[in-house]
């Protein structure tokens, strides 16, 4: 597949250099500079959105790597999509999954099956619950500034703030500052390290709650500031993620929490244990008279705090534990088929296999 090249900026000095032993094969593939904003140097993927942050552009990009090196080692160009994305659907199950639901029902989905939602059904859908509430549990997770690279970190005084991560992309930003650059530039490469692990200077997202990273430095920051496809930025409420998704919510008539959580047989929020979970935010909730009809989004992230904020609570880890693993049994090439799916790409634990083991299979994590 199809790798872009980074911008050289030729400086020696933070925070405009290039991070230790990167190449230049560390962008996504773009379309040239255009007078539509849609295509000004926009990512040739399949979905736009994987380009509105560095971050997740960059992940993109480990998958195109990792793709590439099953191709240079031998193998055809559809068994090397086969091979890549059952090992993806392996991380999605045993590592994603089983860090931000509930383990015991992850497992009893794949052992019993999920009663309430079939991916194979047609006519195909997934269901709202999920795609407009329950999977926008990460907004909370997310946090206000990263230690992204050697450029921009804690220690120097110059983390990532997520204003910059969406900055330095196509999708939100102009790949820069004014007119940007043509390609991601060479000090916005990412170092995964600082990323993914447990070492103490590796981030760690925020644990579960009911509130989006708002601040670094006594400044507002991006969640409350969002930007439009053009890079400009939004007007209202619309500039606010947490007003998008309870309004979409509304819009889309979605169930409360408390109506999804009784059809799902599961143990339902009172209004105090919504008042402890949402500290500060409790007047809002009486005027809203939300706290026994609470917005679904809002409802499984007080019900992940209620359980501690490791992880989703009961409701929210039955939506999408239930809907990923149907999707995945869904899949032509699914793992949860037959026969028992053992990952055969190399990996730091025996007989496992977990997002690192893939970027560093990318070539892109040491």
């Amino acid at each position: 597949m199809l790798i872009g090249t980074v911008t050289p900026l030729g400086a020696t000095v933070e925070p405009l250099i290039r991070p230790p032993g990167k190449g230049d094969d560390n962008d996504l593939p773009r379309e040239p500079r255009s007078s539509d904003f849609l295509h000004d140097r926009a990512a040739m993927i399949g979905d736009p959105r994987n380009d509105e942050n560095t971050i997740v552009s960059q992940m993109h990009l480990a998958f195109l790597k990792a793709h590439n090196r099953l191709v240079d080692e031998g193998k055809g160009f559809e068994e090397a999509r086969r091979i890549l994305r059952q090992h993806y659907q392996h991380i999605v199950i045993h590592d994603f999954l089983k860090r931000v639901a509930d383990p015991a029902v992850v497992d009893q989905i794949l052992a019993t099956g999920n009663p309430w939602y079939d991916g194979a059904s047609e006519p195909f859908f997934v269901p709202l619950e999920f795609a407009v509430a329950a999977f926008r549990f990460g907004h909370t997770m997310v946090r206000a500034a990263y230690n992204f690279n050697t450029n921009f970190n804690f220690a120097d005084g110059r983390p990532a703030t997520l204003e910059l991560l969406f900055t330095f992309s196509a999708l939100s930003g102009q790949l820069g500052f004014g007119e940007g650059t043509a390609t991601l530039p060479e000090n916005w490469i990412i170092e995964w390290e600082n990323i993914i692990g447990d070492g103490p200077a590796v981030n760690k997202a925020r644990r579960f709650d009911t509130q989006l990273a708002a601040v670094v430095n006594g400044e507002t920051r991006a969640l409350f500031g969002l930007r439009a496809l053009d890079g400009s930025l939004e007007q209202g409420l619309a500039a606010r993620l947490a007003a998008r998704n309870l309004l979409r919510g509304y819009r889309l008539r979605l169930p409360t929490g408390q109506a999804v959580a009784g059809a799902l047989g599961l143990p339902v929020l009172t209004p105090d244990e919504i008042r402890a979970a949402a500290p500060g935010q409790t007047q809002a909730l009486e005027a809203g008279g939300f706290l026994d009809r609470t917005p679904l989004w809002f409802y499984l992230l007080a019900e992940a705090r209620h359980h501690g904020g490791e992880r989703l609570g009961p409701t929210g880890s039955a939506i999408v534990a239930g809907v990923l693993i149907s999707l995945i049994r869904r899949s032509a090439d699914s793992i949860l088929g037959s026969l028992e799916f053992v990952p055969s790409l190399p990996a730091a634990t025996e007989g496992a296999f977990d997002l690192s083991d893939l970027l560093r299979f990318a070539g892109v994590l040491p």
